[in-house]
């Protein structure tokens, strides 16, 4: 099964009960990959204590110009959707190479083979293992736009061999990354806290998962901040334990198995691999 962990709203606690819950599955003996899709921010080795090893290059399609056999038709500019070739009068087409998104349109277009693939590096993925779950996480290269394709490497890297569960932690809100980390899902946990951003928030993912088609259930972290009362199948109050193994980038359900969080993330895992 292919869970995702998701959540409209930043801070919520969503990567640490992602963490919580994969160590909890792999303590029940259960295969279990944790795939990081926040390939802007990931955390999740800040979370879990782990290093970023087996370091893999993402790459991506980036065209090159041969000025010989360029007749200057700017097809090519013409079929570029995202302005990353521009052309001057009489000149040949010219790439902004940060703009270009891999699309191979204008290889595509050129009607005289004037364009060769090329390939440039827009990023990273990572494996480790840890408490007996299998990590993937990727890292998107600074000033690249493409952090889709970082969590499709990860998503790739991650569903090669086969697990009993998958835990795919998105990043926050209901963006294209989100979407993108989401597809392919069996069903999801949307995180959230009992504030007025969370409660907003909570509708906004829920919307999207509606959208999707991804049946989903809500998980109420830091529940006791406030007493306003969100519908949720797991209540994580708040605790000082908690901030404390968060310091120590350690699970709670590790560092701590009998308190009462980390009962409530295991018999929560043992309900999802039933």
């Amino acid at each position: 099964m292919i869970i995702g962990i998701t959540g409209g709203k930043g801070g919520t606690g969503k990567t640490v009960l992602a963490v919580n819950l994969a160590v909890a599955i792999a303590r029940e003996g259960k295969s279990v990959a944790y795939l990081d899709c926040d390939a802007d921010c990931p955390s999740s080795h800040i979370i879990g204590g782990f290093k970023l090893e087996k370091t893999q290059p993402v790459k991506s399609f980036i065209p090159v110009i041969d000025s010989k056999k360029c007749k200057k038709c700017g097809k090519c500019v013409e079929s570029c959707k995202f302005n990353a070739l521009y052309q001057l009068k009489g000149k040949c087409p010219v790439l902004l190479e940060s703009m270009c998104i891999g699309c191979t349109a204008c290889l595509n277009t050129c009607p005289h083979k004037a364009l060769s693939e090329s390939y440039k590096i827009i990023g990273w993925t990572y494996f480790t293992k840890k408490y007996g779950v299998d990590f993937y996480s990727g890292k998107l290269k600074p000033s690249e736009p493409l952090t889709e394709k970082i969590v499709e490497a990860v998503k790739q890297r991650g569903l090669k061999k086969y697990y009993d569960i998958v835990l795919v932690d998105t990043a926050a809100g209901a963006h294209c990354q989100v979407v993108s980390a989401l597809i392919g899902c069996e069903k999801a946990l949307a995180v959230t806290e009992p504030t007025l951003f969370g409660e907003h928030d909570l509708k906004v993912i829920s919307e999207l998962l509606q959208k999707l088609g991804i049946p989903f259930e809500v998980v109420l972290n830091r529940s006791t901040i406030t007493d306003k009362k969100i519908k949720s199948v797991l209540e994580i109050p708040y605790d000082k334990n908690m901030v404390e193994c968060y310091v120590d980038s350690t699970p709670i359900v590790e560092q701590f198995p009998n308190h009462t969080i980390s009962k409530k993330i295991t018999n929560f895992a043992r309900r999802l691999i039933r």
